[in-house]
């Protein structure tokens, strides 16, 4: 890392340097005049670094695939560099055409693998949304200062995922997620076309996963049924697997809404879709009943 070339000294506002809670990224020039992005390891988490850069050599067959340089130090640190992409990304899904994101989802998905897991080594065979539940509360149980109110939500919360638990046995085989699918992290190029970045959390697993992401904000409200119907009507026109996919998306909704209550409210993060939390909660689990 030592022969990284110049800062450029532009600054931009565009996604790719906006940073996020365990890397930041800096704008490079290269001797060729070439721009690249850095991204560098804040050592606070696992960064993810070395899954994106694996993800870029499972995306060859798309029109995804970047160049990537992966560099880990003796200390541990870590870095990616990927050309830059010009363009803008969005803060909404209104802004985007969702037919077309759509289509790029579909492509991703397209690598499956037989297990899931890690990109580096997906052993799983059979996913569990319920177990999921019970790590995450394993996690934050003692980290809350609302404890008798999410036990209580867990203890509901559990036995509807596990009796639902039939809709993931029957999946045999697994794609690639991205596993953080929001506008932000996709780039609109000057001729219209996305481009997905930040793959640190990609895994593969169920595309209900992915789909559940859809209706994910940072900091509005969640639930949009009209954009949940149409993504998932357009991920597939059979109306048998648009039923299952609809529940297992709902499924994979309910489990991230709980993960991001406890994140927020263990952080102290005042946004909206905290004050919604239990409304949206009784919306999801209505389609589910």
């Amino acid at each position: 890392m030592n022969a990284l070339p110049e800062l450029r000294d532009k600054s931009t506002q565009h996604r790719p340097l906006s940073g996020g809670l365990t890397h930041n990224n800096t704008l490079l020039k290269r001797s060729d005049g070439s721009l690249w992005v850095c991204k560098r390891s804040l050592g606070r988490n696992q960064s993810g670094l070395e899954t994106e850069a694996l993800v870029s050599t499972l995306l060859t067959p798309t029109r995804f695939v970047l160049p990537v340089e992966f560099h880990q130090s003796e200390t541990g640190p870590q870095s990616l560099l990927r050309p830059y992409i010009e363009g803008t990304s969005m803060t909404d899904w209104a802004a985007l055409d969702i037919e077309q994101v759509i289509i790029l989802l579909k492509q991703v998905h397209q690598i499956t693998h037989a297990r899931h897991g890690k990109v580096s080594a997906p052993t799983g065979l059979t996913l569990n949304p319920a177990k999921h539940l019970t790590a995450i509360w394993r996690y934050f149980h003692s980290r809350t200062a609302e404890h008798a109110k999410l036990t209580k939500l867990y203890d509901s919360l559990y036995p509807i995922l596990q009796a639902h638990q039939s809709l993931f046995d029957s999946l045999s085989s697994f794609v690639l997620n991205h596993g953080d699918f929001h506008p932000g992290n996709l780039i609109v190029t000057p001729a219209q076309q996305l481009i997905p970045i930040d793959w640190e959390r990609a895994h593969f697993g169920d595309p209900a996963f992915d789909l559940a992401l859809l209706n994910w904000h940072g900091n509005g409200p969640i639930v949009d049924s009209a954009l949940q119907t149409r993504a998932i009507a357009l991920y597939t026109q059979c109306p048998a697997e648009r039923t299952l996919l609809e529940k297992r998306v709902i499924c994979w909704s309910l489990l991230r809404l709980f993960n991001d209550y406890l994140y927020l409210t263990h952080n102290k993060l005042t946004v909206e879709k905290v004050s919604r939390f239990e409304e949206e909660l009784k919306l999801y689990l209505a389609v589910l009943n």
